[in-house]
């Protein structure tokens, strides 16, 4: 889980600053002006507390329209657990869904369902170690779903039924939940934790708690934990969503205010205790992927409650963007000591927080790695940052509060429930973007370098200092230790430094502007809203106004022809070709060039490299398009040759790839594909021996030619324009990409082949006691919209009825997925899976009942509650979707690419209203073939269970 802060609280790449408050405030709201002033709450919000104790939050919100999201935060989580209550938190949290005084078990979930809300996307909840969220977001035009909502909350916080019986059930999909983490990392973790929290109660509860503990506890303690710490001074209950906010606070009132009030005793707060030294701990494992080394310094949490507060937090924003411009640039050079490094900071538990750098590194480049770091944090102590460099990431830091305050009235109701969340759990304030806006405006100018050089001092010290290097184990390589640790941090403290040379490249990113080309023809597609160019060098452009965000704009373009155009002898270097562009920049300007240059303007275009299709993409606000169409000219007509970012990427393919053989994951993931297609080359994962081939001169041979030819192109844009105005700029930057006048591009006619027959295949990799399991049945695809709609309907029915039968009354699997996949635009080829997780020894019966479920199906075909269900969650999806530009992005392209009529796209509701008991169960006996179906399962190697 990750907690909601104020501003930049994590770590980010350079000028990347996320707002997390988008809370929609008036637009004359006006921050205070004293620096001692509490900031304020936005006025939109209403705040009560019953009777009773439990505190409320309420805020009418109108998008999405007729919904409602519904949070209920208890401040209770793993931390409350005592010894012999391991996991518990999180096993009451499961509960909630398995009985309560107003809904038997199952009954919610499938109450749910049937309105087409989804487990999983609208009904979940999550435990950490402070605290427990319940989430539902349902519809306010169903007859009774409010209520419903709002019952099961209220349940949820003092009417769970925790029987015997549903907790015995429940304890199997909890272990598997349990198992189904584990792996490398989890076993890295079980060390960095103890590293990070000391002696301190968090190093010793994980939420998921401890598999003897799940298996064998009393049911009478997850009663207790519920008695003790579901108490009504420690909830908190939030509505927000299309609906009065007077008519909410008196539903709130009505289903919360008959609890009885019950006080807990006073909630222990449990101290990472500071340490007067430098803790390292290495960590180690076979199974480990990279080597990293991190440098945290941690320190009492300091909350940001007000004005002066908030401008310090502005003043650590800029901070650690800056720091982290310097380290990616540092990574791109020849000689870098790490293949990648970052800053930022995060809070451990309830009293301290951390600023932290880290690195990955090289094998064997622990110790230049943590030199680099060290060398770094103290160039910055001892010179501070440039005032370009200042400049820069408060261009960034503005552009990306005016974009939040821009899209103030399009806010979506369930990140506004999340910071009430956070405000009401860790007192982050909600004053809204207005405020924060205008708090920006008033701050960001007045930072200085004085300031931010003097926070690298406070921020970095020798006291409170945790080290950590993870290794992968191998016998040709040694691992770190902590004298070598301690070695190079002495060493990078120790060196003598110089000031930082800050360099900027070009000052504009097109000196000169294409010659325009002109709209040849028009044509409109009013039922959708939509305008079709062709410009005069034959490229097709698909236009679709919408006023769904305020400051956004998407564009997407794509060509046939893709890696499996060239021989095999030639794949990498296709499949790898926009990876190098991405790496090399374009118009003579590197990615770190490109990054100073348009600070401030939010804008991105890259290319892309498919099987079957190449194309680009990007994105930018309204007034920024331009320079996101002058990145996408330069994509195709200037990418750069460097052959030092050839080889850095080099460098990162091998780091990623040198030790992929020891991982599970990847090793069955290749078998599973390649089994599948008939060890087709496609298939195989990358290898060191193919990046060893990499060839520079083919890759930017074969940019050139996929690239020549704008008349392959089609293009979309889709979001906040008018079509009148953009279209200059289309007709000077797409209009003179260079053309041969006509399409000239094709499909590859490689076709990939699923094996004949029923093949069966075990895989041994791992040491932990886990499994799993893909089951793949040949599933031929064809352009036919309706066959495909059918078919996926089928799967989700499919997904429901194993859930409820694997993990809900078997408690076999925590969860088990159901997916189609093909090779559209190329017809043929294409897989229907099962997947799941699983004990060892229980594979064989798991699978056992997918087969006899896919049997019935196949005989009996779905029941007519079953299509209910499809029907209604399909149609709750397209009510969001249709208000979403990157809906209408994908759709769009998808119609045009396969031949579908586009209108097609705003019928999908009627569409929808086609699917029959009858059409979806040939869809199972066609896409599910009972003779011709790949088993392949992932066990531990052999002597290790």
């Amino acid at each position: 889980m990750e907690s909601s802060r104020l501003i930049l609280r994590r770590i980010a790449a350079a000028y990347a600053i996320t707002l997390l408050l988008l809370a929609a405030a008036p637009a004359w709201s006006q921050a205070p002006q004293s620096s001692s002033a509490k900031l304020p709450l936005t006025p939109a919000i209403h705040v009560g507390k019953l009777p009773n104790g439990i505190t409320y939050y309420v805020r009418q919100n109108s998008l999405p329209a007729k919904r409602v999201s519904l949070r209920m935060a208890v401040k209770a989580g793993s931390i409350d657990e005592a010894d012999d209550q391991r996991g518990l938190a999180h096993m009451l949290e499961h509960m909630a869904f398995n009985g309560t005084t107003h809904f038997k078990p199952g009954e919610l979930v499938a109450y749910f369902e049937s309105i087409g809300v989804s487990f999983g996307a609208h009904v979940n909840a999550y435990t950490s170690y402070d605290e427990t969220v319940y989430m539902l977001d349902v519809p306010t035009d169903r007859a009774g779903a409010l209520d419903h909502g709002l019952q099961a909350m209220a349940d949820f916080a003092g009417g769970m039924s925790l029987t015997d019986a549903e907790i015995d059930k429940e304890r199997g999909v909890v272990l598997e939940e349990w198992r189904q983490r584990l792996g490398v990392q989890s076993r890295l973790q079980g060390i960095t934790d103890k590293a990070i929290y000391g002696n301190s109660k968090y190093a010793e509860r994980l939420p998921i708690g401890t598999p003897e503990s799940i298996q064998k506890f009393p049911y009478q303690r997850v009663r207790d934990f519920y008695r003790a710490n579901y108490t009504t001074d420690r909830i908190g209950f939030v509505i927000v969503g299309d609906i009065d906010a007077a008519a909410a606070e008196t539903l709130v009132r009505q289903y919360f205010g008959v609890l009885p009030a019950r006080k807990s005793a006073k909630r222990p707060i449990y101290p990472v205790p500071p340490h007067n030294d430098t803790r390292v701990t290495v960590a180690t494992d076979p199974e480990a992927q990279s080597t990293s080394v991190s440098v945290f310094h941690t320190r009492p949490l300091r909350k940001s409650l007000t004005v002066g507060e908030y401008r310090r937090d502005l003043v650590r924003s800029l901070f650690e963007s800056m720091l982290n411009a310097r380290l990616a640039e540092i990574a791109r050079r020849p000689d870098a000591p790490f293949l990648g490094a970052s800053a930022g900071d995060d809070t451990l538990g309830q009293t301290v927080e951390a600023f932290g750098v880290s690195a990955r590194v090289n094998e064997g480049g622990v110790p230049k790695g943590i030199e680099a770091l060290e060398q770094e944090l103290a160039r910055v102590r001892q010179f501070g940052f440039g005032d370009a460099e200042l400049e820069r990431v408060k261009k960034a830091t503005l552009a990306s509060y005016e974009r939040a305050y821009n899209e103030r009235d399009k806010s979506e109701s369930p990140g506004l429930a999340s910071e009430l969340v956070s405000l009401y759990l860790n007192d982050v304030p909600a004053p809204g973007i207005a405020v924060e806006y205008d708090l920006a405006k008033r701050f960001v100018p007045t930072v200085n370098t004085t300031e931010t050089a003097a926070l690298a001092r406070e921020l970095v010290t020798e006291n409170n200092r945790v080290v950590i290097a993870v290794a992968p184990e191998k016998k040709d390589v040694t691992p770190p230790s902590e004298a070598m640790v301690r070695d190079a941090l002495r060493t990078g403290a120790a060196a003598t430094l110089t000031a930082w040379k800050d360099e900027a490249k070009g000052k504009e990113l097109l000196p000169a502007k294409p010659t325009p080309g002109t709209i040849a023809s028009r044509r409109d597609v009013p039922e959708i809203g939509v305008t079709v160019l062709t410009l005069s060098n034959g490229v097709e452009v698909w236009l679709k106004p919408t006023d769904f965000k305020n400051d956004q704009i998407v564009f997407t373009a794509y060509a046939k022809g893709g890696t499996l155009n060239v021989p095999e002898a030639d794949y990498r270097n296709a499949s790898m070709m926009t990876s190098l562009i991405g790496i090399s920049g374009v118009g003579g300007l590197s990615p770190v060039d490109l990054g100073k240059m348009l600070s401030g303007q939010i804008a991105n275009a890259s290319l892309s490299m498919g099987p079957y299709t190449h194309g680009a993409g990007g994105g930018s606000t309204p007034k920024d398009l331009e320079t996101a169409l002058q990145l996408m000219y330069l994509s195709f007509t200037a990418a750069n040759h460097d052959p030092d970012a050839f080889e850095l990427m080099k460098r990162r393919l091998r780091a990623n790839l040198e030790n992929q053989a020891q991982s599970p994951g990847a090793v069955y993931g290749e078998r599973v594909r390649l089994v599948n297609t008939n060890n087709h080359y496609i298939s195989r994962s990358m290898k060191i021996e193919d990046v060893d081939a990499l060839d520079q001169a083919k890759m930017e041979a074969f940019y050139k030619t996929q690239f020549a030819n704008a008349a392959d192109f089609t293009f979309f844009f889709v979001g906040a324009f008018d079509v009148a105005k953009i279209e200059p700029l289309l007709a000077t930057y797409i209009g003179s990409l260079p053309s041969q006048g006509k399409p000239t591009s094709t499909y590859s006619d490689v076709r990939l082949t699923f094996p004949m027959g029923v093949k069966k295949e075990i895989v041994n990799k791992g040491q932990e006691p886990k499994a799993q399991t893909v089951i793949s049945f040949y599933a031929e695809s064809n352009l036919n919209e309706l066959e495909m709609h059918r078919l996926r309907a089928a799967t989700d029915i499919l997904e429901r009825h194993l859930r409820d039968q694997l993990r809900e009354e078997l408690g076999g699997t925590y969860s088990v997925g159901v997916d189609y996949s093909n090779t559209l635009p190329q017809p043929g080829y294409g897989t229907t899976s099962v997947q799941f997780g699983s004990a060892p020894d229980r594979v064989d019966s798991l699978v056992a009942t997918v087969m006899t479920e896919l049997d019935r199906m196949r005989r009996d075909g779905p029941s007519a509650d079953d299509v209910q269900k499809v029907k209604e969650t399909e149609k709750e999806g397209l009510e969001t979707s249709f208000k979403q530009n990157g809906f209408w992005l994908g759709a769009l392209q998808t119609a045009q690419m396969l031949g579908w009529d586009p209108v097609s796209i705003i019928h999908r509701t009627e569409r929808t209203d086609t699917l029959t008991a009858e059409n979806i169960h040939d869809a199972f006996r066609k896409y599910f073939p009972a003779d011709r179906y790949t088993q392949l399962t992932l066990l531990p190697e052999k002597g290790t269970q």
